[in-house]
């Protein structure tokens, strides 16, 4: 897994001894409150090893990254790209900070911006999509910031606070990064 490099944070790959770091927030409800059924409390310590072991040993249809702080190489959160279509050249991507003292400081957008230059540079992929509940405005937002435009919604397919939701389909394509970005 390549390193890649931001100015604030580094993509890293997964190492055991961050499932300690992931442990601080699986299992807290505002941070996954949003985030698709893998993190539905409660998480064992097994559930949450057994996903950095899948991380680390993804085949080719995934690229797994620990966002982590470009000086001390700590554990901030994570950014994936799984369900790659080779064929297709297509993937679906997800995020999480997990620590509600890293949100808000670019964390994440910067995380987004270099997973999507590695996903269309490196990888020649043409699309990235992702799902968002329809409530989760503060991503929505991000997710927008960073290039992704609607495409659709699914109706009650996902649940928030015992409620059913919608889930917010939203793509960016390789040409309209690139625009964007000015290359």
């Amino acid at each position: 897994m390549p390193r890649l490099i931001g100015q604030t944070i580094v993509l890293r790959e997964y190492r055991t001894e961050d499932t300690q770091a992931i442990r601080g927030w699986v299992n807290d409800l505002e941070t996954v409150r949003f985030l698709s059924s893998r993190y539905w409390m409660p998480q064992s310590y097994a559930d949450t090893a057994d996903f950095v072991d899948h991380a680390m040993h993804a085949g080719t249809n995934g690229a797994f990254f620990v966002i982590a702080d470009r000086e001390t190489d700590a554990y901030l959160g994570q950014t994936d790209l799984f369900s790659i279509n080779w064929r297709l050249r297509s993937a679906e991507f997800a995020i999480v900070v997990g620590s509600e003292a890293a949100r808000g400081r670019g964390i994440g957008r910067e995380a987004i911006g270099i997973l999507l230059d590695y996903a269309f540079g490196m990888l020649g992929l043409e699309r990235v999509e992702l799902e968002v509940a329809q409530e989760n405005d503060r991503a929505i937002r991000c997710y927008e910031r960073a290039g992704f435009r609607h495409e659709g919604v699914k109706r009650h397919a996902f649940m928030v606070d015992g409620q059913y939701s919608n889930l917010v389909i939203m793509a960016v394509l390789a040409p309209d990064w690139r625009a964007a970005q000015g290359k």
